[in-house]
């Protein structure tokens, strides 16, 4: 029975942690498209048919994600932090130009992008306006997802559920702040929307990479360490 307690308490704060995480991603589609539906019909379905681009790079995430939890619990199990940490920058290796690709077409060639989607000139217009925004917080995303997902398996996932939630929050602030220009900020529109991850997955990293260094300067027993290299 002791072992099972010991069990289900680790199980717990495992599962919890990430079960609420999930929960407020999905609390930003939400808000997302009610903020979005309050401007206008185009304006909703261009951020959508725009957000296909995000949606194939989180799938590429999630190969690279997936397979990086399997081999980060493994070596974390046996406390082999220094192959964690070359696990880390492996993974960076392939998802930081993967990134930057994004980053710079849809920074580039917004329109282009827009028009493998729909030929119509407003949602081209609107979602290409979205794209150019948003084009910066790929590069930085593909960063923190690779940092979090690690966090996950190394005994942080409260702590990544944490940066995950904070960060969720303060988009779902800055969409109202910036697309209805309330309290004195600008009003944007449908370029709001996109301005709130360029300043969130910034900070996100800003987040995980400090906890990362501090957690390995305690030591290899309090968690993994540095940038691998």
């Amino acid at each position: 029975m002791k072992l099972d307690r010991e069990f289900w308490k680790k199980l717990r704060s495992l599962v919890f942690p990430i079960a609420f995480q999930q929960v407020m991603l999905a609390l930003v589609s939400a808000t997302d498209a009610v903020m979005l539906g309050m401007l206008s019909q185009d304006a909703m379905s261009a951020v959508s048919l725009a957000g296909q681009v995000q949606f194939v790079f989180s799938l590429y995430l999630a190969t690279m994600t997936i397979g990086t939890s399997m081999f980060a619990a493994q070596y974390w199990g046996k406390r082999d932090v220094d192959t964690v940490e070359r696990l880390l920058g492996m993974v960076l290796l392939f998802t930081l130009p993967v990134g930057l690709l994004f980053t710079l077409a849809a920074a580039i060639a917004p329109g282009a992008i827009m028009r493998i989607f729909t030929p119509e000139p407003a949602l081209v217009a609107g979602g290409a306006e979205y794209l150019r925004a948003v084009s910066l917080s790929y590069f930085f995303c593909g960063i923190s997802q690779v940092f979090l997902c690690v966090m996950k398996n190394c005994g942080r996932a409260g702590r990544s559920s944490l940066i995950s939630s904070a960060c969720v929050l303060l988009n779902i602030l800055l969409n109202a702040l910036l697309i209805f220009g309330l309290f004195g900020f600008p009003e944007m529109g449908i370029a709001g929307n996109p301005k709130r991850p360029r300043r969130s997955s910034p900070g996100r990293w800003r987040w995980c990479g400090p906890t990362w260094i501090r957690s390995r300067q305690g030591g290899s027993n309090s968690g993994p360490g540095t940038w691998y290299g």
